[in-house]
């Protein structure tokens, strides 16, 4: 184990790099140095390096996590067809800026500015979606909204129908900066093209050019110099 300050990284064989960073002070709760951030750096078999990050406030419980390819990978969409209930533990290694689609049942799950990484499995995702459903199913019956909740209990019975292994579905994952992918011996994938790239969500992130990035700082470099020169002749 090493130590530097503010920091602590431990490396275990069965876990990989585990790092522990103090980020200070929570801005949701305000709580004094209880805001940390939880590294884990470990290989994926077939895959490769991937960094589980995690911030986490240890007063209020504030978290917020991703998922890094410590690779780099072209932007990729990925692909299983679901039929049976092996095809369940297909990984599914979704960062922030990763959309998933669950086709069959007509679920997209896209990334938006609080949107969260993970490292799960099929199941896992179905779990997720099931979850997400019942609250919405809940809300919607309250409302007194017959029609979505008659749609969202046949979604759900399509659900349990994909985990019993009786109906299909085909699962998708598609990620602009490459960080997400499917993993199992029945994915396939391919290259994104520059039109389904500009159509997906970054999540919290956003591209910068870097030729326009340059032309910026020069422009606000010039404009400086204008209100300086301005300033002195004044």
């Amino acid at each position: 184990m090493g130590e530097k300050k503010g920091e602590k990284v431990e490396v275990k064989p069965e876990l990989g790099e585990v790092q522990v960073i103090s980020l200070g002070d929570c801005p949701i709760c305000g709580g004094k140095n209880t805001l940390k951030a939880i590294q884990h750096i470990h290989e994926i078999p077939y895959f490769g390096k991937v960094m589980e990050s995690t911030i986490i406030c240890e007063r209020c419980g504030y978290r917020n996590a991703d998922v890094m390819i410590l690779e780099d990978r072209p932007p990729k969409l990925y692909t299983v067809r679901v039929e049976d209930e092996r095809d369940l533990f297909t990984r599914v290694v979704r960062s922030k800026s990763g959309t998933i689609e669950l086709e069959e049942i007509g679920v997209k799950v896209e990334p938006g500015p609080a949107s969260e990484g993970f490292i799960t499995n099929v199941e896992g995702v179905l779990e997720r979606v099931r979850e997400t459903l019942l609250m919405a199913r809940e809300f919607r019956k309250q409302e007194g909204d017959e029609e979505a909740v008659k749609k969202a209990d046949e979604i759900l019975q399509y659900i349990e129908d994909v985990k019993e292994g009786k109906k299909p579905l085909t699962v998708k994952i598609a990620d602009p900066l490459g960080n997400s992918a499917l993993i199992g011996e029945k994915v396939r994938s391919r290259l994104l093209t520059e039109e389904e790239i500009r159509k997906l969500s970054l999540g919290p992130y956003q591209i910068v050019n870097p030729e326009e990035l340059e032309s910026s700082e020069n422009g606000s470099e010039e404009a400086l110099s204008e209100k300086a020169s301005g300033d002195k002749e004044a």
